[in-house]
């Protein structure tokens, strides 16, 4: 019941695309294009942040950087070309659009409009997956989440688990969590476990880690997302429920019971404990009904023992 469809405007149907604080108003708009220059200044870096059905091509370049080409005396002041990471003139939008779809990351001082006695633009250099994840926006970090994830790079696990436990800002961490979501590798279900764990750490990446280990688990999960559905924090206690539902977990039943009679906080972008507490209770019930008998363990963890049963014979 709690899928998400991630935070990138979307941050994971925290913001739908979800996934960031670029998800404009009405009234958030109307302030944005008065406070933005009339004409937008050439060599202005914006980023995609947002599509739907007015702009069905850009669905699969969210996250992309473009600068603001010079504009052409032919076309006019209201076409605004966007320049892409090689320098090529790629596409053109105009004004309301621009402020519609991108994040306008920083505004240029050029004022020559038509660029003339100006050097073109450059290639620039496209940031790696990794730099993407420790970036200074969500959507920045967590389209850099996704390419880790397409990727499942064993070589990348060290350095998505240290930005997870080391992180400078906790956006970065949850986008972390993110990544680990379907990687594979021995540490990075430990790691998860760690960060749901900690008390210390920030809710947010707390329910982010929670929510990876529905997926990516190991038997000892369980135990932990069972102790954590009475956590001072409602995002932990929220995604611990959603990971157990995920999991069929039985045992947790009855905890998922009591946040289903008294829990009802409410997660932001989301809905209250409780309601994702009875959904869960639900889900776990269904699974059961169609596995036949009760006992029976996780069908992911029992996976992951038949695995580790394999290599021991064959080593």
């Amino acid at each position: 019941m709690a899928k998400r469809f991630r935070r990138y405007f979307l941050p994971g149907r925290l913001i739908v695309l979800g996934c960031c604080s670029a998800l404009f108003s009405r009234r958030d708009s109307y302030v944005l294009m008065h406070k933005i220059p009339k004409i937008i200044p050439p060599r202005s870096r914006v980023r995609l942040i947002r599509a739907d059905d007015q702009a069905p091509a850009w669905k699969k370049q969210v996250g992309r950087q473009f600068r603001v080409g010079y504009y052409n005396p032919k076309d006019g002041l209201n076409c605004i070309w966007l320049v892409n990471e090689g320098g090529e003139y790629e596409q053109t939008t105009d004004r309301k659009f621009l402020l519609k779809y991108f994040d306008i990351e920083h505004l240029s001082e050029e004022r020559s409009f038509f660029g003339r006695g100006r050097r073109r633009l450059r290639r620039i250099r496209v940031p790696s997956p990794l730099e993407r994840l420790s970036g200074r926006s969500s959507v920045e970090a967590y389209e850099g989440a996704k390419e880790i994830r397409k990727r499942d790079d064993p070589g990348m696990l060290p350095s998505v688990i240290n930005t997870l436990l080391h992180g400078q800002r906790v956006l970065n961490r949850a986008a972390a969590a993110y990544a680990l979501n379907l990687m594979h590798g021995k540490a990075a279900i430990p790691s998860l476990e760690r960060v749901v764990a900690n008390k210390r750490e920030h809710p947010k990446v707390r329910g982010q880690a929670a929510e990876s280990l529905a997926h990516n688990h190991r038997p000892e999960s369980h135990d932990i997302l069972r102790r954590n559905l009475n956590d001072v924090s409602k995002e932990v206690r929220f995604w611990c429920a959603y990971a157990l539902a995920q999991m069929a977990d039985e045992e947790s039943l009855i905890p998922l019971k009591e946040l289903a009679r008294y829990d009802d906080r409410i997660v932001r972008g989301f809905w209250s404990v409780s309601r994702e507490a009875k959904a869960a209770i639900r889900t776990i019930r269904k699974e059961m009904r169609q596995r036949g008998r009760r006992g029976r363990p996780c069908l992911f963890c029992s996976k992951m023992r038949a695995k580790s049963n394999f290599r021991r014979l064959r080593n």
